[in-house]
């Protein structure tokens, strides 16, 4: 469903038995996810290095209101258009760690003081985890 996102609308919007979406008509990307327990949240979904992202802007209500969603969505987009992913930014302040980053701490950490040497040199790990 498309429609201009205004508090208005948002408060017109009630909870089904699965996830509703309600598009912004304005602003490509952006709108609000009423999930079934009647939680709103600003989401965004954009696609980022060919990856489809789904970031969510905040929990409707203070401090979020349909345009501070909206600024905020249309800041997020400006850095994807810059060559930013705001989603790795952010993770990054959270201090979450990759999967290639998991890997190399498993096999240097864990791997030389729990396995066997002839297990320690495996060969099929390589082609999932680069060091």
């Amino acid at each position: 469903m498309e429609a201009k996102i205004t508090k208005r609308t948002v408060d017109q919007v009630s909870p089904g038995s699965r996830d509703v979406l309600l598009w912004d008509r304005d602003v490509k990307g952006f709108g609000i996810r009423c999930r079934p327990s009647g939680a709103k949240h600003y989401v965004l979904k954009m696609r980022v290095g060919g990856r489809q992202r789904w970031l969510t802007i905040g929990r409707h209500g203070s401090p979020w209101t349909p345009d501070t969603a909206r600024r905020e969505a249309l800041r997020l987009l400006g850095l994807r258009a810059a060559g930013q992913d705001p989603a790795t930014a952010r993770d990054h302040r959270k201090g979450a760690i990759t999967i290639a980053e998991l890997g190399a701490r498993f096999l240097s950490d864990y791997v030389p003081q729990h396995c066997k040497p002839r297990k320690a040199d495996n060969p099929h790990c390589g082609p999932y985890v680069r060091l």
